[in-house]
């Protein structure tokens, strides 16, 4: 765990739903699309296009994921199986390492971005094309 709580200190990228963070001022309905759509994701392939995500980041780099404990090398059903269980129960969180990267990713159900930390260059174009590839988008967080 002492990884995880350094590799979340490193910048961080986001794949989120939304291109650009919402206004401060709050001049949007923001909270109101996301409660929406975190009640109704089922509506809108969320699920999926995470799954799909993480799946593809999958092909690319070793992985250890931390959920209730340490699973090396997961398997795609097991990956698929733990989004789905976030999802329904609205709650928890996945820890994603990439091993050969040092990189965690983020995946939890009350954000609708998936949270990248200290992804290098290389990362950063792949999970780039995989975000435009999911309809979603790749920034730095703010």
């Amino acid at each position: 765990m002492q990884i995880i709580d350094r590799l979340l200190e490193a910048p961080c990228y986001i794949m989120d739903f939304l291109p650009r963070q919402t206004p401060k001022d709050g001049s949007g309905q923001f909270f109101k699309v996301e409660n929406y759509l975190l009640n109704h994701y089922g509506r809108y392939g969320l699920r999926e296009r995470y799954t799909r995500v993480i799946l593809k980041a999958m092909c690319y780099y070793p992985v250890s994921v931390h959920w209730g404990g340490w699973i090396e090398q997961p398997l795609p059903d097991q990956m698929a199986e733990i989004i789905d269980t976030i999802m329904e129960n609205h709650s928890g969180d996945m820890n994603m390492l990439f091993t050969s990267k040092n990189a965690l990713l983020q995946f939890g159900w009350d954000c609708l971005n998936i949270s990248i930390y200290n992804p290098d260059e290389e990362m950063c174009i792949l999970f780039e094309r995989i975000a435009a590839s999911e309809g979603l988008f790749w920034r730095k967080s703010e």
